[in-house]
């Protein structure tokens, strides 16, 4: 009967991913997916550049952002132990996006764009903070070529780290890591803000 029971449960959650499609259409999941398959492909190298406006943007916004996350996020605790309670809070969720959009939009954010430039910051502010990647890069390939030099290294393992060696070479000169560089030129004069928030 258990069984029965939860296939029903199982069956009714399923039909409710399927709600309003129709032939041809995909469904609201399916959507939803690509949507967010497609925001998190930042390939193009202007996706990552940082702009001084959005830099500024983020640090009022950063703090407001922390808050409202941990005030909405003490609404569902323990939200997952039932199916009911995992039901309402799939509802509440689109509530709880919607009280953050609205958080954020006097600093000219809504939830997605705010965690695509969390991200390019973040990235970029660890790149400013190990002094560039291309310095770390340059002593890694100095020291993989003079293991080159090594008789006793196996032609084997010469091969994998020849191929490391250009592998490093071309991320090194890639238009990601000019893109992070430049980032961090603009990071850089707000060091300060940035050591307070991420603290």
């Amino acid at each position: 009967m258990k069984k029965f029971a939860l296939l029903i449960v199982l069956l009714f959650l399923i039909s409710l991913l399927f709600v309003g499609c129709r032939r041809g259409e995909k469904s609201p999941v399916e959507e939803a997916g690509e949507r967010i398959e497609e925001k998190l492909k930042v390939s193009e190298t202007e996706d990552l550049l940082l702009t001084e406006k959005e830099v500024k943007a983020f640090i009022k916004a950063y703090p407001v952002f922390k808050a409202t996350m941990e005030k909405e996020g003490e609404k569902f605790k323990g939200a997952d132990k039932n199916i009911l309670r995992a039901m309402r809070s799939g509802r509440q969720a689109v509530k709880y996006v919607k009280r953050i959009n609205k958080a954020l939009k006097p600093y000219g954010f809504d939830m997605e764009s705010f965690m695509t430039t969390f991200v390019k910051v973040q990235a970029s502010h660890a790149y400013m903070m190990m002094g560039g990647m291309d310095k770390l890069m340059e002593e890694n390939i100095k020291r993989m070529k003079e293991t080159l030099k090594n008789p006793n290294v196996p032609d084997e393992a010469k091969e994998e780290i020849r191929e490391s060696i250009k592998e490093m070479e071309e991320q090194k000169d890639s238009e990601e890591m000019k893109a992070y560089k430049k980032n961090a030129e603009i990071l850089e004069k707000y060091k300060d803000d940035l050591k307070e928030l991420f603290k």
